[in-house]
């Protein structure tokens, strides 16, 4: 692309060809990312999709679960209040059934495009922008339909209450709605520049996704099959109350409020459990790997880095070196604190001498407190250099990085434990709190 332009040269009219790229990149509001370009953006290049994808499916099972239970149920039965667990459901509004397939469509459609996208079957710029309206879509429709349902179809309390799939479906809502946001961040860092417009996970980041897939599909697996076999034997068992089990047993919970009943159930329960939690504790361990391959690339390796440039800048190999850094530097500090503060002041005397005493006594002598002198700088005193002479010298002070380097690791490791188990506690604490407090 080319533009034309007149230009008059010696009283004659002259077309010039002029490039359009200087034009056009004033136009666009992104710029395309430079192989080999360093970035700060880790975390949203390859944490932001890693999370979406491990919550995707957990956001398909939660709209799953409220598609398939009834929302509304009784829990005055033949004159009587019952629990909410012995209480009988009866059916929504046809409406609330069918926009509630289409946000499962939606929600599984874009959950699709994220794979395909980390497969690269198809294009970044068209597969997230597809995920993210996709699980916009099913956000509206899950947010919609519960509203319509509180406003125009809503149990008659204290007779009536809502079921597990009325609030299955706002979890459903919250995740994709928390990944659509999550996503449009990935987006946003691309279109600045920060990272190029594929998806370079390693080998454990793949892992982890298939885990959580796997995962997944074994619980909503395992709860239709245990829904089946006490639905049979006349529990009456709906999946959410076989997936809550599902739930405990594989987390080594076991409240004991549900339990099969049957010899089949029974049967099945411990392969069940057993393949969940090895597939859990495989989740576990991924989680584990991601974040340490997360924190030593970007985080630790960029503290060594910078432990080894200051120990670079302060070091020398010979004495005739090091004498010359530190006349350098003595002339240099004593410029900086001219310009700065000017002379330098000189304190009086702490204790001045008495000048006559009696006979017998102590001449006081006079004590100086510390001078504040220009060649002391205080706290802007850059560290002592180091002089390295020898290849055992060389080999302490990377050992000494290396040392350095592993114990702060170490803290951070310990922080970020510290940090994600306080807020998961407090979450899960002010939930449970507030469910409570509710009830009561």
């Amino acid at each position: 692309m080319s533009e034309t332009q007149n230009i008059r040269c010696n009283g004659e009219q002259v077309e010039v060809q002029e490039p359009l790229t200087k034009k056009k990149s004033r136009l666009m509001f992104w710029k395309k990312y430079e192989q080999g370009e360093k970035s700060d953006w880790w975390f949203a290049s390859t944490g932001i999709p890693l999370l979406a994808a491990t919550l995707g499916p957990l956001a398909n099972v939660s709209s799953l679960v409220a598609l398939v239970t009834s929302w509304r149920m009784d829990v005055y039965i033949d004159g009587q209040f019952v629990s909410e667990i012995e209480g009988k459901a009866f059916a929504d509004p046809r409406w609330c059934y069918y926009f509630n397939v289409a946000s499962l469509i939606c929600g599984f459609l874009g959950n699709l495009f994220l794979l395909f996208n980390f497969t690269q079957r198809i294009r970044y710029i068209i597969a997230l922008p597809a995920t993210i309206i996709l699980w916009y879509l099913a956000t509206g429709f899950l947010i919609g339909i519960t509203a319509s349902m509180e406003i125009y179809a809503p149990p008659d309390r204290p007779y009536q209450t809502y079921t597990q799939g009325f609030w299955y479906a706002i979890a459903a809502a919250s995740f994709y709605l928390l990944c659509s946001m999550l996503l449009m961040i990935n987006m946003l860092g691309y279109f600045l520049g920060h990272y190029p417009d594929n998806f370079a996970l390693s080998d454990s980041q793949r892992t982890l996704i298939l885990q959580t897939m796997v995962f997944f599909i074994w619980l909503g697996g395992g709860a239709a099959v245990f829904m089946k076999i006490e639905d049979d034997a006349g529990e009456g068992w709906e999946y959410a109350d076989a997936l809550y089990f599902c739930d405990v047993t594989v987390l080594t919970v076991g409240f004991g409020d549900f339990y099969p009943t049957t010899d089949l159930g029974r049967g099945i329960v411990f392969p069940f459990s057993v393949g969940g939690i090895i597939t859990l504790a495989l989740i576990v361990s991924s989680i584990y790997k991601f974040m340490r391959e997360l924190g030593e690339e970007n985080i630790v390796m960029k503290h060594t880095d910078r432990i080894r440039q200051r120990t670079a800048e302060r070091t020398v190999t010979t004495s005739f070196d090091l004498r010359q850094r530190e006349h350098a530097e003595h002339h240099l500090i004593r410029r900086r604190s001219f310009t700065r503060r000017g002379r330098p002041k000189i304190s009086a005397p702490t204790e001045p001498r008495v000048m006559r005493t009696p006979m017998g006594e102590r001449v006081k002598r006079a004590t100086f407190g510390p001078l504040p002198n220009a060649l002391t700088p205080g706290k802007n005193r850059k560290q002592r250099l180091i002089l390295l002479k020898e290849e055992r010298d060389r080999f302490e002070a990377m050992r000494n990085i290396q040392h350095k380097s592993r114990k702060y690791r170490q803290w951070l490791a310990l922080l970020f434990s510290t940090f994600a188990f306080g807020i998961l506690w407090c979450i899960g604490a002010v939930v449970f709190w507030q469910v409570s407090h509710s009830k009561t």
